[in-house]
């Protein structure tokens, strides 16, 4: 009897050892996960343009959901350019994984891309992006919504207390090619 007991809180020992060990590689794929899902959504909504020759609009807004703040990321199908001409359809609303939420890590440069690191969603150097917002047309450019003209950007994506857990997707305006990196140990890598 004494050995089995023995036995079981070895065993217990070592699980407790293995969970805490595996916690760091857990959050690095969360956040992976969510990166990746940003990169999903950017992709189908410039796809989703090209194939249907349509105007599709992104934005990244923070919503209140159950007294709680949800970063997402949405896509919405744009039925005319002008104001008040036709109602506009929301094709997706995708929440970002909590608690990774909308992050530039001070510690961190710009992106090899280099578009911009100054704000969490900076596209052409504005916050958040253009105040008329970005659009995939079908030729699968990003451009501005006011201007029409290609815009570079980025969206940054971490949790401030974990560095190391800093993510990044950017977008090439003239091409709409989406790109995501990652930050674990001092250096931005393509993933």
């Amino acid at each position: 009897m004494l050995e089995m007991m023995i036995v079981i809180v070895v065993s217990i020992t070592i699980a407790a050892m293995a969970i805490t060990q595996i916690q760091p590689t857990l959050a690095s794929a969360r956040a992976d996960s969510a990166a990746r899902q940003m990169m999903d959504q950017l992709r189908q909504a410039r796809e989703y343009a090209v194939t249907n020759r349509r105007y599709v609009q992104i934005t990244f807004p923070v919503v209140t959901v159950s007294g709680q703040k949800e970063y997402e990321i949405q896509t919405t199908l744009k039925n005319s350019l002008t104001a008040g001409a036709g109602a506009d359809v929301v094709m997706q609303a995708v929440p970002i994984q909590p608690p990774l939420t909308f992050y530039v890590n001070p510690a961190a440069p710009d992106t090899p891309d280099a578009f911009g690191k100054v704000n969490a969603i900076d596209f052409g150097g504005i916050a958040g992006g253009p105040p008329a917002g970005m659009l995939f047309q079908s030729d699968g450019e990003m451009v501005a919504a006011a201007t029409y003209l290609p815009i570079n950007g980025t969206v940054f994506i971490g949790i401030a207390a974990e560095p190391q857990l800093s993510r990044a997707v950017t977008v090439l305006g003239t091409t709409g090619r989406v790109r995501g990196w990652k930050y674990p140990s001092g250096t931005w890598t393509q993933f």
